[in-house]
């Protein structure tokens, strides 16, 4: 284990020792953290949603600060794979995905690079749900994220919120997972 879970453990039993009290599951993450274009996608038990363009370091470090707060993990699915030459520019304090990646491990972060058209990407963004937080992100957090959402509420059946998501991209993603949905695996 971990020498970090041994700490939360301690933490925990103590708690539970000390005052009788049982652990609950984290509230919802608090405040949008800054960035570019960034909105709360879902609320689960574990935190939220969010989808936004490439992060900054400061939304990293929010997202970070928010997350050990709540003893939560946060996951960052990066939806620019692969990478074009836009997307590593690191245009107006945006991370390049290399950049992302080093900084997302120095502060806990899992860096989570997956393609919006991947088969596993709505199954990804649940996984990651259940741990905690998630930011999934393109560059501009507009196309390749509602691209992305349209994705995961058709796959999940959950409600997700629509803020600032292009009409096409909704319906492209939309009627995409549910042409994956539609096909049936090889050999069947």
């Amino acid at each position: 284990m971990p020498p970090s879970l041994y700490a939360r453990a301690a933490v925990g039993l103590t708690l539970c020792f000390a005052g009788g009290l049982a652990l609950a599951a984290p509230a919802p993450a608090p405040g949008t953290p800054p960035g570019f274009n960034v909105h709360r996608v879902a609320a689960h038990e574990r935190g939220a949603v969010w989808r936004g363009g490439a992060p900054r370091k400061d939304t990293l470090a929010a997202l970070a600060a928010s997350a050990k707060a709540r003893w939560v993990t946060v996951t960052l699915i990066d939806l620019r794979t692969p990478p074009n030459t836009d997307d590593r520019s690191g245009k107006a304090g945006r991370l390049a995905p290399k950049d992302e990646a080093a900084l997302a491990a120095k502060l806990g972060l899992r860096y989570l690079p997956v393609s919006a058209l991947s088969k596993e990407l709505p199954s990804r963004i649940e996984e990651a749900a259940r741990q905690g937080d998630v930011y999934m992100h393109c560059m501009y957090g507009v196309n390749r994220t509602g691209f992305a959402v349209a994705r995961y509420a058709r796959a999940t059946g959950r409600e997700v919120d629509r803020e600032g998501l292009g009409k096409r991209d909704w319906s492209q993603g939309f009627a995409f997972q549910g042409a994956q949905a539609a096909r049936k695996p090889a050999g069947k």
